[in-house]
């Protein structure tokens, strides 16, 4: 379609080196959006974000301070990270350690301020100054783990234009949605 895109993981995730972390996370989006600005043939004006669950609220978080992302489209995002995490650090880092995510077990080295940053990420509190840049928000009608709750309420803090798309029958995992691909591709139609 004419477009160039770039699609990564972030650090801790398939086959990126490291281990999960919020800050990290946003240091990686961060150094993504400057080499895609400074990329020759790439318009700086027409970089569009999207991410997926946590993906999704480092985009929003990058996108309120970055003038320069046209669009953010959040997928799967919860309002405010802490709503969905565990109770307690130890928690978190033990789930992590056992799916791969935490791959040195001396990580981190402040458990605490680690499980902390999850807690300050409020994708909820970002949105509305994306704007007047469209944020669209896509989400799993059977989503459990992020329920279809926390898209309302993004939406309802998200200053025009925005749009809601709720999916009939999807769970949290949309990459695997056949129809996602579609909705992003008609997105970036009607933004780009």
């Amino acid at each position: 379609m004419g477009w160039a895109c770039m699609a990564f993981n972030f650090r801790g995730c398939g086959l990126s080196g490291g281990n999960i972390d919020m800050q990290g996370w946003y240091r990686d989006l961060r150094r993504v959006f400057s080499e895609l600005y400074n990329t020759p043939g790439i318009d700086p004006g027409s970089i569009h974000c999207l991410g997926f669950s946590a993906g999704g609220a480092i985009a929003a978080r990058l996108a309120a301070v970055e003038e320069n992302i046209a669009s953010v489209l959040l997928l799967a995002t919860p309002y405010r990270l802490g709503d969905i995490l565990p109770l307690e650090a130890a928690a978190l880092r033990d789930h992590f350690l056992d799916i791969g995510l935490i791959r040195d077990p001396d990580f981190p080295p402040d458990l605490e301020g680690w499980y902390d940053h999850f807690h300050k990420l409020t994708p909820g509190e970002c949105v509305a100054f994306v704007s007047p840049r469209p944020v669209g928000i896509v989400h799993g009608e059977d989503d459990t783990l992020v329920p279809p709750g926390h898209a309302r309420r993004l939406f309802e803090h998200a200053l025009d234009p925005k749009r809601l798309i709720l999916l009939p029958a999807a769970d949290h995992h949309l990459r695997r949605d056949t129809r996602v691909s579609g909705l992003i591709r008609t997105w970036l139609k009607e933004v780009g």
